[in-house]
């Protein structure tokens, strides 16, 4: 089995104040954190889970927000929010983080999600999800391509996705033929 993106845990150090995630902080659609919360590491409990800049946090609970961060420290987070560390020579995580904010990854969650107050897409199902493994030099244009519009402030994941789909074709149609993985395998 690949592990393109294994589901996983930041194991390094932490600083007496540590970002403290909710997914309240995220803006639906866009990843954005709208509010960064800083805590004593001593007042972190329940269930978290840890991570830093390399991840793509993923939240499993009312997919249609289409909650999708790319986080740019190490924290902890809401177990609502799933750890995927991208192996950085297979996969781009600003690519993984396009493709579960896409259209067809969210109608595919969506539909799955069980629970009618508070839906959760269930993780067995979540890893059954097909997603494109295009080269990573691909990969990596497309998220320089996604850095620089960010920097210009231009940001919203609408206008990614002309340029995704121009470059990667429809993930599940997957027109170009690249290597398929399911996300049991990232």
């Amino acid at each position: 089995m690949m592990r393109v993106a294994p589901e996983t845990q930041y194991k390094g150090d932490f600083n007496s104040d540590v970002w403290l995630l909710n997914l309240d902080m995220i803006e639906q659609n866009t990843g954005i954190v709208i509010d960064k919360v800083m805590v004593s590491i001593d007042t972190v409990k329940g269930s978290v889970f840890t991570f830093d800049k390399d991840y793509v946090l993923y939240s499993k609970l009312r997919p249609y927000l289409n909650k999708v961060v790319l986080p740019d420290d190490r924290g902890f987070a809401t177990s609502e929010l799933i750890p995927l560390k991208p192996d950085i020579n297979l996969l781009n995580r600003v690519f993984l983080a396009c493709l579960l904010r896409s259209d067809q990854f969210v109608e595919y969650a969506t539909k799955l999600s069980g629970g009618s107050r508070m839906p959760r897409v269930p993780m067995k199902e979540f890893r059954n999800f097909p997603c494109i493994l295009p080269p990573i030099n691909l990969q990596n244009q497309f998220a320089a391509f996604v850095q620089q519009v960010d920097k210009s402030k231009f940001v919203c994941y609408s206008n990614f996705k002309s340029q995704f789909i121009e470059m990667f074709g429809d993930p599940l149609e997957n027109p170009f033929g690249w290597e398929q993985v399911t996300l049991k395998d990232v």
